[in-house]
Parts: C-alpha cells; structure tokens; sequence
C-alpha cells in the first residue's frame, strides 16, 4: 500500500471528513435517479408502478387496522 492509500483511508474515517457525507449522498443518488427517470423508460415505469402498490398496499394495511378495532 502506498503512503496516499493510508493518509486518504485515514482522512475519509475523521469526523470533519464524515461532515455532511450523508447529505451529499443521498443528494448525488436524488440525481443519479431523477437523471434515470428521464431517460430510462422502462425503469421510469417499473418505478413508479411499484411506488403506486406500495401507497394501496399501505392504504389496506391501515383500513384492516382500524376496522378490527371497532
């Protein structure tokens, strides 16, 4: 291992390093997605379908909940 391997492992585990690492890559993934969802048809589809069974499955699960309480 060369001496800037170890000095950059060591610099990206610091806590000043690990500031805002969260934020900037859920923010790169927003538009790496958003990018895709553009030009991808297929997976443009696919993702929101699947967006859309997920809010109705949510929406049943909270319906059954509430009409046993009664």
């Amino acid at each position: 291992m060369s001496t800037t391997e170890t000095t950059k492992s060591t610099e990206a585990k610091s806590p000043e390093a690990l500031k805002g690492l969260r934020k900037r890559k859920k923010a790169a993934g927003r538009k790496k997605r958003a990018l895709k969802l553009k030009s991808d048809k297929d997976f443009s589809k696919q993702y929101f379908e699947g967006k859309t069974k997920r809010a109705a499955d949510k929406k049943s699960a909270f319906r059954k909940k509430k009409s046993k309480k009664k």
